[in-house]
């Protein structure tokens, strides 16, 4: 059965109410006839249909559309790919037919709904993507299920544990200016308590997570050396990724000589196949000459050498005169 909490939500939607009043068939969705579902549906396809261009993942994830139906679709339409499909949608001046009046009329009364047709339902809401598993919650004998009860932030973890848990090897610049990229063993996995842990090596030390947060499309990490008082912040760029490869992101930390704050890009590469038992050395690569490199540590050292800038160095405190000088 339709989950409470979506059911809900649907019959108390602003346009939807809007809709029903000028329509005159009142707020009682139990005597709706198919004819005021059609209705409804015609609204929330127009809504979904408008959110592909800004949301295409919801349609290239196979979100709101199943893989039959998405392949029949780019053959029937003529469009060499899905990103081609994403605009052809949502240039149609109909719009398309996301979910049926028959399909909802069976929903409110009874019917098992389908995935998809649950997350055509969300994103005509506009609830988050992290939130979705527990708006999808049924409640059994008046009492909320475990995912429904869950917050905001278990709810974003969920989607950390269900999407981002593996081995990947961090590249950067080393801070020392020196053209040498550093390939570290990074991990993202649970501990005993069922709780995320990052670890990583830096220099020889180990650094694991003191936080790891999701907010609206953001990976945030915050890393402490388990030997000595040092702190790396990790920041992820990961949008609604749900099958990421390649990461991209920024660190910040403090240079071990002169102890001033500095930005380094990041790019993660997630691993097919899991550590050993005991995760590889970190390793080093020259930025001035191409030497026994693997395929993947030979195209992220091409991408390192087409950007104008790896990193970020800040001076210490000045007074605005200083500042004029060395401005002119």
């Amino acid at each position: 059965m339709l989950s409470p909490k979506i059911k809900t939500a649907i019959e108390a939607d602003p346009l939807l109410t809007e809709t029903l009043n000028d329509h005159g068939l009142g707020h009682d969705w139990k005597k709706f006839n198919r004819t005021a579902f059609e209705l409804i549906a015609l609204h929330i396809n127009k809504t979904v249909s408008a959110k592909i261009s800004a949301s295409p993942f919801l349609l290239t994830e196979r979100l709101i559309i199943g893989e039959d139906h998405l392949q029949n679709l780019l053959f029937d339409k003529k469009v060499k790919d899905e990103d081609a499909l994403v605009h052809f949608i949502a240039s149609m001046k109909r719009p398309f037919h996301w979910v049926s009046g028959k399909t909802l009329h069976s929903y409110w009364n009874g019917g098992k709904p389908k995935e998809t047709k649950l997350n055509v339902l969300l994103a005509f809401l506009g609830i988050e993507f992290s939130e979705w598993d527990s708006w999808k919650a049924f409640r059994q004998n008046g009492l909320p299920g475990l995912s429904a009860r869950v917050s905001k932030k278990t709810s974003q973890l969920g989607v950390i544990k269900n999407y981002f848990l593996g081995n990947y090897f961090l590249y950067y610049q080393k801070s020392d200016s020196s053209e040498t990229l550093i390939k570290a063993p990074f991990t993202i996995e649970k501990d005993p308590n069922d709780q995320i842990i990052v670890q990583t090596i830096t220099e020889g030390h180990l650094y694991k997570s003191s936080l790891v947060e999701l907010r609206e499309g953001i990976l945030y990490i915050h890393l402490e050396n388990q030997f000595f008082n040092d702190k790396e912040n990790h920041i992820f760029n990961v949008g609604n990724e749900t099958t990421p490869e390649v990461i991209f992101g920024i660190s910040n930390t403090i240079t071990v000589k002169s102890k001033l704050a500095i930005g380094l890009r990041n790019v993660l590469i997630k691993q097919k196949k899991p550590f050993p038992q005991n995760p590889p050395d970190e390793k080093e690569i020259s930025l001035s000459a191409e030497i026994n490199l693997d395929a993947e540590e030979a195209l992220v050292r091409k991408y390192f050498l087409q950007q104008k800038i790896n990193q970020l160095h800040s001076p210490t405190c000045c007074s605005l005169d200083v500042l004029t000088k060395i401005t002119h």
